[in-house]
């Protein structure tokens, strides 16, 4: 039985020594949180302050600069691309309506036409869609 006894109080040091170490781990934490607070509080008091805010202020400013020619940017970027895409729909219309055209060509003449006189009676034949549609 004296060995059992000897465990026991080898793991009741061993606790107790635990709890010792656990104290001192909070206690070393709750210095430095501490300390970390005295600083901030004490830091309105020194010179580093001032040099803090005007790098604060100076980064706000390039941020909102930044920000700004993003948005300058972007905004171009857009109109650049509506008016490109409303050149297309203009051409695309065009190339429609001339194919329209040559087809309602085809069509009346009833044979197929190749070469430049689809080109000359396309013309025609577009202005005579053209004022058939507009009715």
């Amino acid at each position: 039985m004296s060995h059992p006894q000897k465990l026991y109080q080898i793991l009741e040091k061993a606790e107790i020594q635990t709890k010792i170490a656990i104290e001192i781990q909070d206690w070393i934490v709750d210095t430095i949180e501490e300390k970390r607070d005295k600083s901030m509080t004490h830091f309105e008091d020194t010179k580093l302050l001032p040099m803090h805010l005007e790098m604060r202020t100076g980064f706000a400013t390039m941020r909102s600069e930044m920000e700004m020619r993003f948005d300058s940017s972007q905004k171009e970027m857009d109109l650049r691309f509506l008016t490109l895409q409303k050149e297309i729909d203009a051409r695309f219309t065009s190339l429609e309506k001339r194919q329209d055209a040559t087809n309602f060509s085809i069509r009346l003449l009833g044979v197929p036409i190749v070469g430049a006189t689809i080109g000359g009676l396309g013309v025609v034949f577009l202005q005579i869609y053209e004022r058939l549609v507009g009715l």
